[in-house]
């Protein structure tokens, strides 16, 4: 199942993602490089949080729903709406708060322990540069 939002070129993606690195490693110098572009555009980190939590907690296209099938669905609308508000609400400051939440929803739902969250981060990070540029790609090759 693929994401709601439109993709993301490979160079946002890549920003999105070294910034939630950044503040989850404590890696103030670039979380200070990263901030003020991640800043100016705040529906950045939310994309990236859907990017996330989407194939998640959507309900899957292969699975017979039933009434427990809905509710990892409704969580994941839920955070998303959360962080979304947060980030129209406070542009400024919520890119930080963003970013650890993010890296806490990886640490408790995608890492193999919580204490892998940087290397889940980066796993996620690698994965979805990737598909962002194969995404760029194959529009490329459909404009031609």
């Amino acid at each position: 199942m693929s994401p709601i939002v439109p993709s993301l070129p490979p160079h946002l993606v890549q920003l999105g993602f070294d910034y939630v690195l950044a503040v989850e490693t404590g890696d103030d110098a670039t979380t200070a490089r990263f901030a003020p572009e991640a800043e100016q555009l705040p529906g950045l980190l939310p994309a990236i949080a859907e990017l996330v939590v989407f194939p998640v907690t959507a309900l899957s296209d292969d699975s017979d729903p039933c009434a427990d099938s809905f509710v990892p669905d409704e969580v994941g609308v839920i955070y998303l709406m959360a962080i979304r508000g947060w980030a129209a609400h406070a542009p400024a400051t919520a890119a930080p708060g963003i970013a650890r939440t993010i890296a806490h929803f990886v640490g408790q739902v995608l890492a193999a322990a919580p204490t892998d969250v940087v290397r889940a981060l980066q796993e996620l990070h690698d994965e979805q540069v990737a598909r962002a540029h194969a995404v760029a790609e194959n529009v490329v090759t459909l404009h031609r």
